[in-house]
């Protein structure tokens, strides 16, 4: 690893992210909860083939109840596709409820539940619009071992969610600048990075400013082994090991999140995912091609959200690593963040229109939210709180 003074910009190569080996589609949905009286869904599908080309062929539509307007068969033009789902509990009462769809394409196979009019009107999610302390944007969130949230965000902002439901006075942070991303130690230790090379370090009562010469907009942080990692915007990742700032390039493009792999970490941006291999960066191969966003590990794998790499920027979501990559089709929705709680029930997505929880079988369900959010953070049960209009912050509460 190359040890330099500033953010100076190290002559390396870039990397990128090879492309999938198997044909690839994704499948959605531009609803997951409707009336089916007066409403329909629309079913999209778009399609790769081996070589990341746009997909050609017909993709074969089922569904366990209700019937596709079109027809079950959808001819791809320019690798993408459509149909009107329409599913009405007066005709058929099955319709009722969750509805399981799928879609076939070249042996590979997708599906996705919708429900349709929810029959008991207490059953469906509701949201609580909680005002914050500051008409600021806020860019990101994260839980602390004593059930407090903390979210970060333009002018400086450190704002405290309590378990309580109520948003607290800020923490002094001490800088006017955006700050993007934290993270919160075992011992309530918070790390917050944002622009202009602000790193901040401490208990929320006592936080400090670390130095160094580094003036890049800072996109994400992380404590592992001792030693903190920063991303930044200009695809570099500087750790600090006790008084020593040392950066490197895993990519020439910005990276947008961090994340603990084993004894590694990887770095997901704009151009592929990477990992670290001793004091080098390599290329972590994705099943796709895409824009990562943010990443997640769990006890089922490392889990990364992105969006494709195609003029429609289709939402993806995948499970790996290794040579048994699973990729799940998401809702549609530009993609913001996600959330992944203490089990397999607790994974969330937030799009800039709704927020979804991931299902067994790799489908999701429409939470109903009112609106979309920067930074979701998973309270366990089925709260959940969402950040990201200034001013105001929602929480699920049923």
């Amino acid at each position: 690893m190359r040890r330099v003074a500033t953010c100076a910009l190290l002559t390396v190569s870039a990397l990128g992210c090879v492309a999938p080996a198997t044909p690839d589609f994704s499948f959605s949905s531009d609803r997951y909860t409707f009336d089916g009286r007066s409403e329909r869904a629309i079913v999209s599908i778009q399609a790769f083939d081996e070589r990341g080309n746009p997909g050609t062929g017909i993709v074969q539509l089922t569904a366990a109840v209700g019937t596709f307007v079109e027809g079950d068969q959808v001819a791809l033009v320019a690798g993408t596709g459509s149909a009107t789902f329409r599913c009405a509990p007066a005709e058929e009462a099955a319709c009722a409820g969750p509805v399981r769809l799928g879609a076939t394409w070249r042996g590979e196979n997708r599906a996705l539940t919708v429900r349709v009019t929810p029959s008991d009107p207490l059953a469906r999610p509701l949201w609580r619009v909680v005002p914050t302390m500051q008409a600021v944007s806020l860019h990101a969130a994260a839980l602390a071992p004593n059930r407090t949230v903390w979210a970060v965000g333009e002018m400086g902002a450190v704002l405290p969610f309590f378990a309580n439901g109520t948003w607290g006075a800020p923490a002094v942070s001490g800088v006017t600048s955006t700050l993007r991303a934290i993270s919160i130690a075992s011992d309530g230790v918070l790390t917050i990075v944002g622009d202009d090379g602000v790193v901040l370090v401490g208990p929320p009562s006592a936080l400090r400013r670390l130095s160094h010469t580094c003036t890049e907009s800072f996109t994400a942080a992380l404590r592992h082994k001792e030693k903190l990692f920063v991303a930044t915007s200009s695809g570099m990742v500087g750790v600090y090991d006790t008084n020593d700032f040392v950066l490197s390039r895993p990519s020439m493009l910005p990276l947008n999140a961090l994340a603990p792999l084993g004894d590694e970490v990887v770095a997901v941006g704009d151009d592929g995912m990477f990992t670290s291999q001793g004091e080098e960066w390599v290329v972590l191969a994705a099943p796709v091609l895409a824009r990562w966003l943010k990443v997640q590990v769990d006890a089922d794998g490392l889990w990364a959200l992105g969006r494709r790499s195609t003029l429609m920027e289709d939402p993806v979501l995948v499970q790996g690593p290794g040579p048994d990559w699973k990729s799940s089709s998401l809702p549609s929705g530009a993609v913001q963040a996600m959330a992944w709680g203490t089990g397999s029930a607790d994974r969330y997505v937030a799009t800039d229109t709704s927020i979804f929880r991931h299902q067994v079988g790799g489908t999701w369900e429409d939470l109903e939210a009112p609106s979309g959010g920067n930074a979701i953070v998973a309270l366990g049960g089925t709260q959940v709180l969402v950040v990201g209009p200034p001013g105001i912050s929602l929480i699920r509460v049923r």
